[in-house]
């Protein structure tokens, strides 16, 4: 079986369907394509992927065949039909993934440039103005924020048209794409069912990644399939580990529910094992944001025995600590406080970028908290953690 990167697909996508009457897009393959589903959607043909070595390959001959396919799709410009986009979300379609784009490009629009609609101010972004879409909005801008955006591996945008009542499609794409949302709701069916049982339960819930791709486990199954995690490697440093210490054989400690882990979470700055976790707890750590919202999310954070010892935890949290014990002014005479978004800085500042949305244009500003700050609104928060928890890893535990 001639397997082939991701990549390596993209780019062969892109020679077979070179001057395709549907505009492809073939560089929107990745490895989140297989998250809901073990295929990624080429038009209408379902290619599988397969995971060898925690990389994900395709069959070099689906690909040839999907693009084949693809660009052997007759479209006759003049024979076109309503899109019937929906006035409100229902599912995720590709009618209901084109008017979010609409939608969003309103809403942008009427954030930067303020709502010139007459009535009620702002309005609803729904009525529909001479371009066909909400509010103040443009093609031009839809096609600048939105022109590459893929349904299915091709591009809607270039050949959708405003009659000036509706938006139209050439009614073989729209027969295509119909087809495709066919295809991915069965494939959600199908991804949805404990691979073990065959319960069917929340994909979301139920499925993870695994060394061989994406699996589906209800509960039960899961935790037959692994063990709670006792704690047996806390102090050790994740350098030490043999290659075959299996974090698969465990529970993830950060799940609520059963959930099969994938990884040995550890710190990276100071090394130290923390606990098994499953793929979707890993990345949540790994971005930092909001993670410590999490219940028991400081707990764990806390058995690596460097940030215990030294009362604090990675720099990519620190932002939402301090935000916690930072008093953030209301902009001028504006009664709600605005939103802000922190990033720490290689000195050990945190820098916050502030927007208050109650203008037009929006105002935007910055404020810095200064290192010895946030050390302390840090070390402040971990032992308020560790009073609170009297389970927590305590200074100098094994």
């Amino acid at each position: 079986m001639p397997m082939i990167s991701p990549e390596y697909a993209g780019r062969l996508l892109e020679e077979l369907t070179a001057g395709c009457p549907v505009p492809a897009a073939p560089a929107e393959m990745s490895r989140y394509a297989f998250q809901t589903s073990d295929h990624v959607l080429i038009g209408d043909v379902a290619v599988r992927g397969y995971k060898h070595k925690n990389r994900w390959r395709l069959d070099e001959r689906d690909i040839r065949k999907a693009g084949e396919k693809l660009a052997s799709l007759a479209i006759d410009l003049g024979d076109l039909v309503d899109a019937r986009l929906p006035s409100a979300e229902h599912g995720r379609t590709w009618r209901s993934q084109i008017l979010n784009w609409f939608v969003n490009a309103a809403y942008e629009d009427q954030s930067a440039n303020g709502c010139h609609c007459e009535g009620q101010q702002p309005c609803g972004r729904t009525r529909p103005n001479q371009h066909g879409l909400g509010c103040g909005a443009t093609r031009e801008q839809v096609e600048a924020r939105y022109g590459q955006q893929a349904i299915a591996f091709t591009r809607p945008l270039p050949l959708l048209t405003w009659s000036g009542t509706t938006w139209m499609v050439p009614r073989a794409y729209a027969a295509l794409l119909d087809r495709a949302d066919q295809i991915t709701a069965q494939s959600a069916e199908q991804a949805a069912r404990c691979s073990r049982c065959g319960a069917t339960g929340d994909i979301w819930e139920w499925r993870t990644s695994s060394v061989v791709g994406y699996t589906t486990l209800c509960p039960s199954c899961t935790s037959a399939a692994a063990r709670p995690y006792k704690g047996h490697l806390r102090g050790r440093l994740y350098a030490s580990l043999p290659k075959n210490s299996q974090p698969d054989a465990f529970l993830c400690v950060l799940c609520t529910g059963p959930r099969q882990a994938m990884y040995w979470d550890h710190c990276h700055e100071h090394g130290f094992v923390r606990g098994p976790v499953c793929a979707s707890c890993n990345t949540y750590e790994g971005g930092g944001y909001r993670f410590i919202d999490r219940p028991g999310a400081m707990q764990h954070l806390l058995r690596c025995k460097g940030c215990l010892r030294e009362r604090t935890v990675p720099t990519r949290h620190h932002p939402d600590i301090v935000l916690r014990g930072l008093v953030i002014e209301s902009h001028g005479s504006c009664a709600q406080q605005p939103p802000a978004w922190g990033e720490a800085q290689e000195d050990g500042s945190v820098r916050f970028r502030l927007h208050c949305w109650g203008h037009t244009p929006p105002q935007q500003w910055e404020q810095i908290v200064p290192t010895f700050q946030v050390r302390r609104l840090v070390s402040e928060f971990v032992d308020k953690t560790l009073e609170a928890d009297p389970g927590a890893p305590a200074q100098g535990s094994d």
